[in-house]
């Protein structure tokens, strides 16, 4: 398998890039679930720490997968035999997930800072705290929050469509992000 993308398949870093992404953006929706409705207010001092570094995390993943893109002389379009709303679809859920994970990384990092709370970046340096005013903060809590239920949404309309190719389509559209396939 190649390193870098053709028109064909996917090479092996963007789908390292692709699956790295899944399972980070996976724990970071699931621990924001657990944290908005069903762990109790005493889990947060535990859980809310780590939540913040995956996302930084994923921010980071996200710029390195978007210079990744960047940097490819090509890429594989849709499959052969795919309409042109279907293609748009694609392309527009690509964008929807990407933008989704950059407002949620950026709405996480507003919410904190803006309620009070420091945001450690890997021990590399802390972005400071700059308020501790909850009127401040609900508008960054309240995207994070609509948005997270948007990804939760998203990522799984994703996921359904990937097994729809593969198992009634039964095209190579998940087989190639798997490393397999044309």
């Amino acid at each position: 398998m190649s390193i870098r993308d053709s028109k064909e398949r996917f090479g092996a870093i963007s789908i390292f890039n692709h699956w790295t992404l899944v399972a980070v953006v996976l724990g970071l929706l699931i621990t924001g679930l657990l944290l908005a409705e069903v762990l109790p207010e005493s889990a947060r001092p535990y859980l809310i720490p780590l939540h913040k570094q995956v996302g930084i995390v994923a921010a980071v993943l996200l710029v390195w997968m978007v210079i990744w893109r960047w940097m490819q002389a090509t890429r594989p379009g849709p499959i052969a035999g795919t309409s042109a709303p279907e293609a748009l679809a694609r392309a527009g859920m690509h964008l929807l997930l990407l933008v989704g994970a950059a407002v949620l990384a950026v709405s996480g990092v507003m919410m904190s800072v803006l309620s009070g709370h420091e945001v450690n970046v890997l021990g590399l340096f802390t972005i400071p705290a700059i308020g501790d005013d909850p009127a401040q903060a609900a508008l960054p809590h309240m995207v994070h929050e609509y948005v997270g239920w948007a990804m939760v949404i998203a990522v799984g309309l994703h996921a359904a469509v990937g097994v729809k190719h593969h198992v009634l389509n039964k095209d190579e559209t998940l087989t190639r992000m798997l490393g397999r396939g044309a």
